[in-house]
């Protein structure tokens, strides 16, 4: 089963960025050396996973990279010159030492740019080959991942086949009969099996950009549970964005798959459950996660409502593009069966009358389904009265007080309801009425 998501969850969690905010995910784990590596790297963030076996598995072959800090000496310009050889629109050389030796002083006479090309491409290849056959030797013997394992033994027996083995053992200058050979062997003979080991060197380079952003950042490897009832738990919890960032601790135990969130604004609740949103799309990558610590069942798909605004192409108010969305999740969650769903600030486009009974009986609705985990977030703070005797609902609360007449936030997520209102008191710190009131 495909891991669900959409434009609304990557856009809310900004996993890619877009021209409205240049900070992504993305450039968290991007500590790629070559461009194939970006690239490869940008899939693998499109294509979090539902079997947890894969998952583990590359969970499994990321932290082995950690574990070691394996490296590779390699950088963009030497696989953009490799990939331009590779490319060529002419011929590979052929293989006999008449048009070896022709061709050679052909090139003596008059440089055509191709040949030049070929012979660069083939000493990029060299240093490349003699780095990876270096650096594969010292792990080869090793428990590997399956993952990692089989890409190493996929890449370490390509470059010790017997022809290839002379590519690789050549010196950096090299006659012109080796040079016909060696083009002849790379663009013709393994035309197809040098293309699959360059992919699987990009492959190496991703996994590493994942395992140094964990070093760096001081990211957490998730442990995956089999159960069929949603889990969680994450402690140290924070966003990558924040620096001195306070952590969260989350925890949702079988009996439990609904958390009511309230605080007042600016308290920290968006930033919480874009975290909590986080988290989960990360640890379905295989990838380290920005935490101490993680456990979590496996989820078939995250959806998050949390910066959803009106569409005027289509003539909906907020309220109804809200409404949609709620029936887009049920639709979702009747297809899939078992997603994590975020909603903040449920039903805030319509009154307060309406938000209230919407709330209440979606909420409802919601914590009925145990196949799933939810977090909506409300100032309707009114709803927890009717829903407090509710068993699989957690009611947490982010916190604030008043410090001469100045609301100071902890950013601490706390057991309980807020109640809360610090909306007129904000007002009245701007000084708007006023600026109003001195209008004529």
């Amino acid at each position: 089963m495909n891991f669900e998501f959409d434009k609304q969850t990557i856009q809310d969690l900004e996993i890619f960025g877009n021209e409205k905010s240049p900070n992504s995910i993305f450039q968290y784990y991007n500590n790629t050396k070559t461009h194939g590596g970006k690239r490869h790297l940008f899939r693998l963030m499109h294509l979090p996973l539902t079997d947890i076996n894969k998952i583990q598995q590359r969970r499994d072959t990321i932290k082995f990279i950690y574990d070691i800090e394996f490296e590779l000496t390699i950088n963009s310009g030497q696989f953009d010159f490799i990939e331009h050889y590779l490319n060529l629109n002419v011929s590979p050389l052929r293989n006999n030492f008449l048009d070896a030796y022709l061709q050679s002083i052909s090139y003596r006479l008059k440089p055509l740019n191709n040949y030049y090309i070929i012979q660069s491409g083939i000493r990029q290849l060299i240093f490349l080959f003699k780095h990876l056959n270096e650096k594969l030797e010292s792990i080869i013997e090793l428990t590997l991942p399956e993952e990692l394992n089989n890409l190493i033994k996929r890449i370490y027996e390509f470059i010790c086949n017997p022809e290839i083995r002379e590519i690789v053992t050549a010196k950096e200058k090299f006659s012109c009969v080796k040079l016909n050979r060696f083009d002849n062997l790379i663009r013709k003979k393994y035309k197809n099996e040098m293309t699959e080991i360059i992919q699987m060197v990009y492959a190496l380079d991703a996994y590493i950009s994942v395992a140094k952003a964990a070093r760096l950042n001081k990211f957490a490897f998730p442990e995956y549970l089999p159960d069929l009832k949603p889990r969680l738990s994450v402690t140290g919890l924070f966003h990558p964005f924040l620096k001195n960032a306070v952590p969260y601790n989350v925890v949702f135990d079988k009996t439990k798959n609904l958390c009511f969130l309230t605080g007042p604004n600016m308290a920290g609740k968006s930033t919480f459950l874009k975290s909590v949103g986080l988290s989960i799309y990360l640890s379905h990558l295989g990838f380290p996660v920005p935490a101490s610590q993680m456990e979590t069942t496996i989820y078939n798909g995250i959806i998050s409502t949390i910066n959803l605004s009106d569409d005027m192409n289509r003539g909906y108010s907020h309220f109804y593009s809200e409404v949609k969305r709620v029936k887009e999740t049920a639709l979702k969650i009747q297809e899939k069966g078992n997603l994590f769903v975020i909603f903040d600030e449920l039903f805030r486009g319509t009154n307060v009358k309406d938000a209230f009974d919407a709330s209440l009986i979606i909420i409802k609705s919601f914590a009925k389904i145990s196949s799933c985990t939810f977090y909506i977030s409300t100032h309707i703070t009114e709803v927890a009265e009717e829903i407090k005797s509710i068993n699989s609902i957690q009611f947490m609360y982010f916190d604030s007080e008043l410090i001469d007449q100045q609301p100071t936030y902890n950013y601490k997520l706390s057991t309980g309801v807020s109640h809360e209102r610090l909306g007129m008191l904000i007002i009245k710190n701007e000084k708007i009425i006023d600026i109003l009131n001195s209008i004529s």
